[in-house]
């Protein structure tokens, strides 16, 4: 049985000002929608396909999938997958060229709008530079969504971002909990059509077979994070002096081997997770601070 169908629903614009994108073999430039740049490397889609070690007849999302450069390269090894593509005129080559293909269903489609699959996935993508954080936030902020891998193309100053170390964002913080994210390599702005103005780089995701914190507790997790590290150099001490007693933060940095005078930032991810573990255990609940969604996401 054939999977594919096209979904079209209504678009929508992103941010003013974005640069036009080169049309594959006419020379023209479309309206860039999404901020896209177009992959014009066949090496480089081998690379990531290779880096997504995916099972034939895996589920994978093509995020931003252009004219089909790594969508179809994809199909070919066996896997299904779904090319989602913002843009009308790209998505109407898509089904132009590969509306009939068997393992490919082409979704006209906001990603940031579009419901994400129930179901394990993986993702190997060269998404929209433009929206690169919302697009990660979208897989990682909820980290009871299916996602078991990813491969993408981002711009390599966000990359650079995502897997420093210290951590001084909660919402990397949160990412980097319950996904391993790796920073592989640089990759040139020849690669692409047309060229970004910097160069961008392949990064990769993985789920933590054993994260430290289980994927229940991640809003109280993260209730921790963003009102710690809402000062991220602030000594240990005074940024969580307001949920800890003294006592507690003298027993608890000498667990974690850290002077309690160290910047909060200095934690990793195993240390936080010793954090969280102590306030559960021996804070009382209404010192325990809060955090709305949009406290990690803005």
């Amino acid at each position: 049985m054939r999977c594919f169908f096209v979904s079209k629903n209504s678009q929508t614009s992103q941010k003013n000002g974005m640069t036009g994108r080169r049309t594959q073999g006419t020379g023209k430039h479309a309206p860039n929608i999404s901020g896209q740049h177009l992959i014009c490397s066949k090496r480089l889609v081998r690379r990531m396909i290779q880096l997504a070690g995916t099972n034939p007849h895996s589920l994978v999302l093509d995020i931003g999938a252009g004219t089909g450069a790594i969508t179809i390269p994809l199909a070919r090894e066996g896997w299904r997958v779904l090319a989602i593509e913002n843009d009308p005129a790209f998505a109407e080559k898509l089904r132009r060229k590969y509306g009939e293909a068997d393992h490919i269903r082409i979704i006209e489609n906001d990603v940031l709008k579009w419901p994400l699959p129930r179901q394990p996935f993986v993702v190997v993508s060269n998404i929209p530079f433009s929206i690169t954080t919302p697009i990660l936030g979208k897989l990682m902020d909820q980290p009871a969504i299916p996602l078991q891998r990813a491969v993408l193309i981002v711009e390599y100053g966000a990359a650079r971002r995502f897997t420093a170390d210290p951590i001084t964002n909660p919402r990397i913080l949160g990412w980097r909990m319950w996904f391993d994210v790796t920073f592989v390599q640089t990759v040139s702005s020849d690669h692409f059509s047309p060229p970004p103005r910097v160069n961008a780089a392949i990064l990769r995701i993985s789920r933590k077979n054993t994260p430290p914190v289980a994927i229940g507790e991640h809003r109280r997790f993260m209730g921790l994070a963003v009102h710690a590290l809402r000062a991220p150099y602030v000594p240990v001490r005074e940024a969580l002096g307001d949920v800890f007693t003294v006592p507690q933060i003298t027993r608890l940095t000498r667990n974690l081997g850290i002077d309690r005078n160290e910047p909060i930032c200095s934690l990793n991810e195993t240390q936080w997770a010793v954090t969280y573990d102590a306030m559960r255990r021996y804070v009382e609940p209404h010192r325990w601070p809060k955090a709305s969604k949009a406290g990690w996401t803005t």
